[in-house]
């Protein structure tokens, strides 16, 4: 009678063979890759935010909750009116959404917004033939969070500790509203990061 051809066992056969790799790898990683990978990557959307969190498991913002006081933020910055600047914007974005009641006294608002500007970037984007910048990105960072205040202690929302928006303005370097630009473009940043800011905190509910 012919021998039979041996059966590799869970120790046998070469190292990197693939008998030898069935046998020593655990069952979960027999699992083909693109499948795993399809079940890693799904965990990561689901896990992954948009630059903020929520604290706690609400899913939605009480209706109870009415009134709003916009705080003025706290600028740690050389820009010495910036902190105005996105105040103004930030009353009229939340008077353009209508959602809450705007306040002037914190002691009777049902919440309170309060944030810390930490950063305002200027970098060149775009340069001449001579090698001048003729556009610059304009970034704005700030710690932000929201309060419950309707209890004995203050309850934590919604906060992001780096909430950051960027805008881009061009230049002519030989003009004299070289600075105006620059202006200008404040004005719209702090526009521009009201309304996502804000957006940040409702849709986040």
């Amino acid at each position: 009678m012919g021998t039979e051809p041996a059966v590799p066992g869970p120790r046998s056969g070469l190292v990197g063979s693939p008998a030898a790799v069935c046998y020593r790898l655990p069952v979960a990683l027999r699992i083909p890759l693109s499948f795993r990978a399809f079940w890693v990557a799904l965990g990561c959307l689901i896990g992954v935010g948009c630059g903020y969190h929520l604290v706690g498991t609400s899913s939605y913002l009480p209706a109870e909750l009415e009134s709003l006081h916009v705080q003025p933020f706290q600028n740690e910055t050389a820009w010495a009116d910036i902190d105005q600047r996105l105040g103004e914007a930030l009353t009229q974005e939340w008077v353009r959404r209508r959602r809450f009641r705007l306040v002037n006294d914190p002691a009777e608002a049902d919440l309170i917004l309060q944030g810390v500007i930490s950063g305002v970037r200027v970098s060149p984007v775009t340069f001449d033939a001579q090698g001048r910048a003729t556009e610059y990105q304009l970034t704005l960072t700030a710690r932000v969070e929201l309060l419950d205040v309707t209890g004995d202690e203050p309850k934590k929302l919604w906060e992001d500790k780096g909430f950051s928006r960027p805008t881009s303005y061009q230049v002519d370097v030989s003009a004299v509203d070289y600075f105006d630009r620059q202006i200008e473009a404040m004005e719209e940043l702090a526009e521009e990061y009201a309304r996502a800011l804000v957006t940040a905190v409702l849709e986040g509910f």
